[in-house]
């Protein structure tokens, strides 16, 4: 017997699409779901009349202008928040976000750590041009160390630093960490040597082989990361930077790279938005830089992760469907300011 509607969901985003249509609690809790994309901007605009909930890995101001009186809930299918027209949206629209992302992050990060220290990339390049950059055959090939006793210094704790705090330990590596709340220095962090707040940041660094940038982008951690920060990882550091790309001052990473300041990157986020059509990731000339690695902002993007996602996008929508409260609320409908993002 079919469920009498009880909830209008309009979906723009097409990576969970395939999972919110085969799932069946959806419309067993009265849920009606359907795809726009979110270039059709006629379409969408009707659709967003319309509906009580919107799920949208973006919602820029043109969507969040057409957002009818009847739209109440905005599931958001990332962590970050950053691509909300926050101005526009009327503030008696509940905001949610969503993860599911981690354990991908994590492993993206464990590859680029292998594969920066063990020169992967440049090795590679050398021998397709017939150079065996070896010591069993060439005594100036560099040398790499295991990753047992390294440590690894993750700025954020949330659901991607924590992901990588349990690859890091599960392969010999000692993570340290520190997060937003925390104002003094603890031990009894079981995913952790320590743990302390963003005032240790300089000590973390010191003491750090591995820096994982995994910390939202706000006022507060915008270019937290520029020439001194950079001097304190060294010349034998490596910066794996998996949360934005505004958390580090572009230019002053390229200068340390280039100049042999800091040993290594592995940037994944860039201050450039991503583009369908070929784009330079930075206005500044990483490419040329052979202790880099350069990815499209695609460590989070498994399959398993959007599959997560839907299963919370799902839970979400069946909760409003049955008047209970949604999990990960950003901000809730009816406050003007963003409470968490």
């Amino acid at each position: 017997m079919s469920v009498a509607v009880r909830l209008t969901a309009v979906v723009t985003d097409e990576n969970v699409w395939p999972w919110l249509r085969d799932d069946t609690t959806l419309a067993d809790h009265g849920v009606d779901a359907r795809f726009v994309p979110l270039d059709d901007t006629g379409r969408l605009a009707r659709e967003l009349a319309a509906a009580d909930a919107c799920v949208s890995v973006f919602f820029p101001a043109e969507p969040a202008r057409h957002a009818g009186n009847r739209l109440r809930f905005l599931q958001i299918t990332a962590a970050g928040t950053d691509h909300i027209a926050w101005p526009e949206l009327p503030a008696t629209i509940t905001v949610a976000n969503a993860f599911g992302h981690g354990r991908s992050v994590a492993e993206h990060v464990l590859m680029t750590v292998l594969a920066s220290r063990r020169h992967l990339l440049w090795r590679d390049a050398r021998l397709r041009q017939g150079h065996w950059h070896t010591r069993l055959v060439d005594p100036d090939a560099p040398t790499f160390r295991n990753l047992p006793g390294t440590t690894v210094g993750i700025v954020g704790l949330g659901h991607v630093g924590r992901s990588v705090a349990h690859l890091c330990t599960a392969v010999g590596m000692r993570p340290v960490g520190i997060r937003r709340s925390a104002t003094a220095r603890t031990t009894d962090d079981p995913d952790f040597a320590w743990t302390d707040g963003p005032h240790a940041l300089p000590g973390l660094l010191q003491e750090s082989d591995v820096l994982v940038l995994a910390c939202p982008l706000d006022d507060s951690t915008r270019h937290m990361i520029g020439a001194p920060e950079l001097d304190l990882l060294g010349p034998d550091g490596l910066l794996v930077n998996v949360g934005r790309g505004g958390l580090v001052q572009e230019e002053s990473l390229y200068d340390a790279l280039r100049s042999g300041r800091l040993g290594a990157a592995a940037l994944d986020v860039w201050t450039t938005p991503a583009a369908a059509d070929p784009t330079p990731a930075s206005p500044l000339p990483f490419h040329t830089l052979t202790n880099v690695i350069m990815t499209p902002h695609c460590s989070a993007t498994a399959e398993d992760t959007y599959r997560d996602r839907a299963r919370e996008v799902a839970d979400n929508l069946c909760r409003l469907s049955t008047d209970r409260p949604p999990r990960n609320v950003v901000r809730a409908g009816g406050q003007g300011a963003v409470t968490r993002r």
